[in-house]
């Protein structure tokens, strides 16, 4: 563990009115000895050098006892801000940083003269940094470990996985398999977005050797995709600024031999997939040669949503002929289904296999992420546009009346719990919801769960649901329950009330990857020919 010269070492280098000493050192404490308290008057500040070598991982000890400060770490041969700490002794603790090449110390600046105490409570350098597990989930892992202790170099070991890809899959037995995440070579670490958890995991670096990776016991009918972000810049700014940096590095596993969509025009842009042994294959995904449909774009106008959105007419092959019995699929986020997620093509496939019927849909996009998230979330005047402007609109286009128990509201996390809140308003118009992961944990007037006690507290209406979650949809943010545990809810709510329900749950998480087969399973639920 590196040291800050006795912790760390201040040099005093800025004067106000007042001459502040700067012919002796200051030291702080270490680790194991208690924490020194020290005084700053107002406008004045002391700057402490830190000991750091690029890579290293700090956490500091920081406390007030009097008075107000910040906290900052600047560069210290330019004096450059680098980030805020602390601001007016408001911050989001613990303190902690990863050096980059730039020295660095630490500027405590006093807003109201008191006393403060400044520490390194753990430095790591960056060859340390790495995993001290002796045992292991992955065999494969295991039996590394053991080679690299005798002596061995990990260039069998990358041989092969070049060859068979990523992530490592090893059967555990009762239906489970190990999944091992892989990256190679990177200097601070690795984050993993899509983990079969609700996280963003870190990966662990194997002892003395350049592989870092993260095993994990999965169900052996496990589909979803991921990316990796590799040494993730550490930036100043916000906390919310400073997460949001791992973009900066996701990307696309280099290793996996399943990239999605495999056209992208770049990594960025692309996730790897993972499709395990005894997942199901896609039946209707692909332009399959089938019967195409008909696709038509508009534009629509809110006068109360006070804006305009694109909107996709679809009808498939032999709607015409059918349309007055045909059902009508409503899809919210146009941008995923109809782009990424080709449904359109989905829907051809399906009524060329004749498990539904011929059917028109409508797409419709959310114009920007936060006009989504003002939109989706039971809103009121969004699902009188819906019902009122939207659905007279696409009756009117296809030349016919729609009844509610063959019209279809669906979609995914917000678009799910969108769907559930319409149909729920207009019943009369909209009589099954397709909700793919959707967002039940949603709160209004300080009542979590708020659309299982909409149905509870409301008389049962003539809707039926198809609901799915992903085992992995544990948690959300920082709430204790998450997507699985609010989807399972909602249904034994529903079906206390007497409502029809389905439940379905994957081996998934909060993934497109999964909610495009997904989608077809709730749409053979609900429409499907051999449904009563």
């Amino acid at each position: 563990m590196f040291s800050l010269r006795k912790t760390l070492i201040g040099l005093i280098v800025f004067m106000m009115s007042q001459s502040v000493s700067s012919g002796f050192t200051l030291e702080l404490s270490k680790a194991d000895t208690p924490a020194e308290v020290r005084f700053l008057q107002q406008g004045h500040e002391e700057t402490f050098e830190l000991k750091a070598k690029p890579g290293d991982y700090v956490q500091l000890g920081w406390q007030v006892d009097s008075g107000r400060f910040n906290l900052d770490s600047i560069d210290r041969l330019t004096g450059a801000h680098i980030r805020r700490f602390v601001s007016a002794n408001t911050g989001r603790a613990p303190f902690l940083l990863v050096a980059g090449d730039a020295p660095i110390s630490l500027k405590v600046s006093a807003i109201e003269t008191g006393n403060f105490t400044l520490s390194v409570i753990k430095q790591v350098s960056i060859r340390h940094q790495e995993s001290q597990q002796t045992k292991y989930l992955s065999p494969r892992l295991s039996h590394l470990a053991d080679q690299l202790r005798a002596g061995s170099s990990t260039d069998t070991f990358w041989t092969e996985v070049e060859q068979k890809g990523t992530p490592l899959i090893e059967d555990n037995g009762n239906g489970e398999s190990i999944l091992t995440f892989l990256a190679r070579g990177a200097k601070t670490g690795v984050r993993l977005l899509g983990a079969p958890t609700s996280n963003h995991e870190g990966l662990e670096r194997l002892t003395g050797s350049d592989v870092w990776f993260k095993s994990f016991i999965v169900p052996s009918t496990t589909r979803l995709s991921y990316q990796l972000a590799i040494d993730v810049p550490v930036i100043s700014g916000t906390w919310v600024e400073r997460r949001r940096a791992i973009l900066a590095t996701l990307a696309a596993d280099p290793l996996n031999k399943h990239p999605w969509p495999a056209d992208a025009i770049d990594p960025y842009n692309q996730h790897s997939t993972v499709l395990l042994p005894e997942a199901a294959s896609p039946r209707f995904l692909g332009d399959q040669v089938v019967a195409k449909s008909q696709i038509k774009q508009y534009e629509i106008e809110s006068k109360a949503l006070g804006n305009k959105r694109d909107i996709w007419l679809y009808r498939s092959e032999g709607y015409e002929a059918s349309k007055a019995t045909a059902p009508l699929l409503i899809m919210f986020d146009s941008e995923h289904y109809n782009g990424r997620v080709s449904v359109p093509d989905i829907l051809d496939n399906m009524v060329a296999d004749s498990v539904i019927p011929p059917i028109a849909a409508i797409f419709i996009s959310h114009i920007d992420s936060k006009t989504r998230t003002v939109e989706l979330p039971n809103n009121a005047q969004f699902a009188a546009f819906i019902s009122k402007t939207l659905l007279p609109f696409a009756q009117a286009e296809l030349g016919t009346s729609i009844a509610p128990e063959r019209t279809i509201l669906a979609g995914s996390s917000f678009g799910g719990l969108a769907s559930s809140t319409i149909a729920l308003r207009y019943p009369q118009h909209f009589g099954n919801v397709l909700s793919m992961s959707g967002s039940y944990w949603y709160s209004e007037d300080n009542n979590e769960n708020y659309v299982a006690s909409l149905v509870a507290n409301a008389p049962r209406q003539g809707v039926r649901f198809f609901l799915s979650a992903g085992l992995f949809e544990k948690s959300v943010a920082s709430r204790g329950q998450g997507i699985l545990y609010s989807n399972q809810h909602l249904r034994d709510v529903l079906i206390a009330k007497n409502y029809q329900v389905k439940l379905e749950t994957y081996a998934a998480g909060h993934d497109l990857f999964s909610w495009q087969t997904i989608l077809s399973d709730g749409l053979i639920h609900l429409i499907g020919k051999d449904v009563p």
